[in-house]
């Protein structure tokens, strides 16, 4: 997940035309529960933050309610620090940029018999 967005907030436009009957950010279809993450299909999660991005917070959200979940696999965080929202699309040869591109492909190529465990990284 590159700067995920979870939407469901009282003010998202696209959100409200979908599903105009909704509980907003508590909405299971926006904030699954445990039990769902839990049974989540894969053993691998990464997720990329960027620390001025007003959605920092649903990433970091979801990285934590992933672990306490049950879930069997490895989830990571990466926030990069004084970034905002897709900043790499913005700035594709930026040091930041390089670097997500670069632990994102790595993650792609990594063996996927990896034990349990989190991890965060500040860039």
């Amino acid at each position: 997940m590159v700067h995920p967005f979870f939407g469901g907030t009282e003010d998202d436009e696209m959100w409200l035309y979908m599903c105009a009957s909704n509980d907003g950010p508590q909405d299971p279809r926006m904030k699954p529960p445990a039990e769902d993450l839990a049974r989540l299909g894969c053993e691998r999660v990464l997720i990329f933050v960027a620390e001025r991005d007003y959605l920092c917070p649903a990433g970091k959200n979801y990285y934590e309610e992933l672990k306490k979940s049950g879930w069997k696999g490895r989830v990571e965080l990466v926030e990069h620090l004084d970034e905002k929202h897709v900043f790499y699309l913005r700035n594709p040869t930026c040091t930041n940029a390089l670097e997500l591109t670069n632990k994102f492909i790595s993650f792609i190529k990594q063996n996927n018999g990896s034990p349990r465990n989190s991890i965060e990284s500040k860039y």
